[in-house]
């Protein structure tokens, strides 16, 4: 026997005669479209359908000693639950809005204690279910059998729930498969929720519950929790990029997603998750000035939330404000700290710790502010944090302060850089192409090849395997530029500029493969040395293009403006490289001294 409700649009705007959905929200399929294998039972009572799923998931014991931290300022959430516990309410608070700060496990731990509180709180269950399962940064599903027990109680205790916690409740449990469905039997992958071409297939019940979220959002156009619940769960069921890299369009229902919260929005300006999601919705989207209001008021709002302070940087840098993108995450690393010392005076561990990510963030924004101190310090903190890890990905962080001179051009500082272990062949060969790169600069071009020697071998090896790692299948494009860089130096130390353009014209495409993640790990350069490659050429109008290129990639850029004031007066352009030159000034106004002269 299968089970599966499907919320549908028609039934739920019964309880909401004030729905006045949007008309292309109208027009989507329904949930019941996405699983046509899957048999409502919707004319089972209530009670035969719960003895349908507690014959099949372990019965729930609620632990009543589950305790929370008190934590403040991460914005405010009006959601009322079916509770008389004051204290059940305002713990279900905190956990909606740990969850908006993506702060899973603090979420969890908060649910878990509103359920404590009350554990007849069906809505206190389902967010222990909600905060279990994927989220953006985790798509990948491993075992549902806690998410899927939470899931049923929240089920169970739904006696006195309101119409919209029923749905929501029968929304995740339909996350999670319900009794007897499994993701193999859902057999349709819709386009119109999660794009066509995929590199990781979407999971089924991924899709499934992204629709009855869609379905809800039609009963309740104006809700700014379940608009804020849609985008994620699109989000987690959008597996290709959410914009098209080449024509900019929105991927599936990405699109639709954005113009829904910036309706919202309107009605609801100061919601956190709603500011919170808009950001992620087009941070990699050719309109990233749409997000722009929201990421000047995210922070702001959740001045406690070291991720939510965060965030409005991967706007910053797409409106080129690198200037506030380094203060948001000088912020957000300062905040973490504050965190802990609130974590630790109530005896509590920390569960998620955000500096990895934001401190790579700073690293990013002040290489492109010019802010060569700031950015050497900040690579060394990074190398301090993956001194002792064991995977390439620590091998990297190590290898950022090397790979951070180059990128800076203070060639001596490289070759005074110490030498990783011989057993770190990602770190030698990171290692050895910014000796290659110095080396050549500075006209020692037997030793920049030997130098290079290292990762020529590593880029070699791991393309002669059948079955790469995951490890290397996830470096291979990044030591595939820094070796088509490195090619580019060499030559152009030999003086073949025929061969450097080639390499560098190659590195583009490779680059931007890897460079979508944020931050670019190698901070965007290879647009960035083509343009140097045409200028040392002499072709100067060839340069022009390259750095005006690299503008469109990376708005505001310091190092392209600067690059493109050189073509432009190599051309004889006067006018116009005296109008970059001003802009270039003022974008590179807080940069070092000595990175201000041509």
């Amino acid at each position: 026997l299968e089970f599966h409700v499907p919320m549908r649009a028609l039934h739920l705007a019964k309880t909401n005669p004030n729905n006045n959905a949007e008309s292309d929200l109208m027009r989507l399929p329904s949930a019941r479209t996405f699983a046509p294998r899957l048999k409502p039972l919707t004319k089972l009572l209530p009670l035969a359908a719960l003895a349908i799923l507690t014959s099949c998931v372990t019965p729930m014991v609620v632990d009543t000693d589950a305790k929370a931290p008190v934590l403040a300022d991460f914005g405010k959430v009006a959601w009322p639950i079916t509770t008389m516990k004051p204290e059940a309410q305002r713990l279900f608070d905190q956990g909606v809005l740990q969850a908006y700060a993506f702060n899973e496990n603090e979420a969890v731990r908060a649910f878990k204690a509103a359920l404590a509180a009350d554990p007849g709180c069906a809505m206190c269950a389902w967010g222990v279910a909600w905060q279990l399962g994927p989220n953006i940064n985790a798509p990948e599903r491993e075992s549902m059998t806690e998410m899927r027990r939470y899931a049923v109680l929240a089920r169970q205790n739904a006696g006195n729930a309101t119409p919209r916690e029923r749905a929501l409740i029968e929304a995740m449990i339909a996350r999670y498969g319900g009794v007897g469905v499994q993701a193999k039997d859902v057999k349709v992958l819709p386009s119109d929720i999660c794009g066509t071409k995929s590199s990781r297939e979407a999971d089924p019940l991924d899709i499934v519950y992204a629709a009855h979220l869609r379905e809800l959002v039609a009963a309740y156009p104006d809700d700014a929790d379940i608009a804020s619940l849609y985008a994620e769960a699109v989000m987690v069921a959008t597996t290709d990029d959410w914009w098209n890299r080449k024509t900019g369009a929105a991927v599936g229902q990405i699109g639709v997603v954005a113009s829904h919260i910036e309706r919202v929005l309107q009605k609801h300006p100061d919601h956190t998750g709603l500011n919170h999601y808009l950001i992620h919705a087009m941070d990699s989207s050719r309109e990233p000035q749409r997000a722009e209001a929201a990421a000047d008021k995210l922070g702001k709002l959740a001045p406690m939330s070291p991720h939510l302070i965060h965030m409005p940087a991967h706007i910053y840098i797409r409106v080129a404000r690198y200037g506030d993108a380094v203060r948001a995450n000088q912020t957000a690393v300062g905040q973490e700290v504050k965190l802990a010392e609130q974590l630790k005076e109530q005896n509590f561990k920390v569960v998620k710790n955000w500096d990895p990510h934001n401190l790579h963030f700073l690293w990013f924004a002040a290489v492109m502010d010019g802010r060569a101190d700031t950015a050497m310090e900040t690579a060394r903190r990074i190398a301090k944090r993956g001194e002792k890890g064991t995977y390439m990905y620590n091998e990297y962080q190590r290898g950022l302060p090397v790979l951070s001179l180059v990128r800076l051009q203070r060639w001596e500082d490289v070759l005074a850089e110490p030498v990783p272990k011989a057993e770190e062949k990602f770190g030698t060969a990171l290692h050895g192409y910014a000796r290659a790169a110095a080396l050549a600069n500075l006209g020692k071009l037997a030793d920049a090849k030997k130098a290079g020697a290292p990762l020529e071998a590593m880029v070699a090896e791991i393309k002669a395997k059948r079955r790469p790692s995951d490890e290397e299948k996830f470096i291979l494009p990044v030591i595939e530029t820094l070796l088509l860089w490195q090619r580019a130096e060499i030559a152009m130390a030999a003086g073949d500029m025929d061969a450097a353009i080639t390499a560098a014209k190659a590195s583009v495409g490779v680059e931007d493969e890897i460079e979508a993640r944020e931050p670019p790990l190698l901070g965007a350069g290879s647009r960035m040395l083509l343009g140097q490659v045409y200028l040392k050429a002499k072709r100067w109008a060839d340069a022009e293009k390259a750095f005006r290129d690299d503008l469109a990639e990376q708005p505001g850029s310091g190092w392209a403006l600067r690059g493109l004031t050189l073509a432009l007066m190599k051309q004889g352009k006067s006018a116009d490289a005296a109008a970059m030159k001003a802009k270039w000034e003022k974008a590179w106004g807080d940069a070092d001294l000595v990175m201000q002269r041509l």
